[in-house]
């Protein structure tokens, strides 16, 4: 039996479960696999930030070859400890002609940790990637943020907000009043 190292990273009850939501509800699904499993993982944190300006997960996104991903240091260890629980199951299974893994949950999810509005996004972005293969999923690549980082570098969710639009005079103008409210404000709190 595999032995699980220690990890610093604790993930919170909402991260195990979404893993255990996501595999449960994409388990059928003909092209479901560890990959659809990271970028779907991925599309809610980034849906959820630019929503409600928080992920759901604990999760940092790090840059790799096909796409933004879990960092390998918090997901691998969360993931291995969910199989070793025995709420996901590690399964073989023939993609395309490649064997791959697929993690199925063995337990329903504990929906009551999520909000009403986290659970809606949830339940969307699951909808919207069920029937595509994880290569077909937004292309993170052609971001400003894929195009500056380097390989194993975290990219913050935020940074996939980057544009190279050159901003335009009303931009500067919410800007400049943005910054004029901003210091009244930290000016009125001291």
């Amino acid at each position: 039996m595999d032995t699980i190292a220690k990890s610093p990273f604790s993930p919170s009850k909402k991260t195990t479960e979404l893993i255990i939501y996501i595999s449960s509800k994409l388990k059928n699904k003909a092209h479901y696999d560890s990959v659809l499993l990271a970028k779907a993982l991925f599309l809610i944190d980034y849906m959820s930030y630019v929503k409600n300006r928080k992920s759901i997960t604990d999760f940092k996104y790090v840059k790799k070859e096909h796409g933004p991903t879990p960092d390998p240091a918090q997901f691998l260890p969360t993931r291995k400890l969910l199989v070793a629980n025995g709420d996901l199951q590690k399964k073989k299974a023939n993609h395309f002609g490649r064997t791959q893994f697929e993690y199925i949950a063995s337990r329903e999810p504990d929906i009551k940790v999520f909000e009403k509005d986290e659970i809606i996004l949830i339940n969307d972005t699951i909808e919207n990637i069920s029937n595509q293969k994880g290569a077909e999923i937004m292309d993170a690549r052609q971001s400003i943020a894929w195009i500056v980082a380097n390989y194993n570098e975290e990219m913050p969710l935020y940074s996939f907000l980057l544009t190279s639009k050159k901003p335009e005079a009303h931009d500067y103008e919410w800007a400049a009043k943005a910054v004029k409210n901003y210091e009244a404000s930290v000016k009125n709190a001291s």
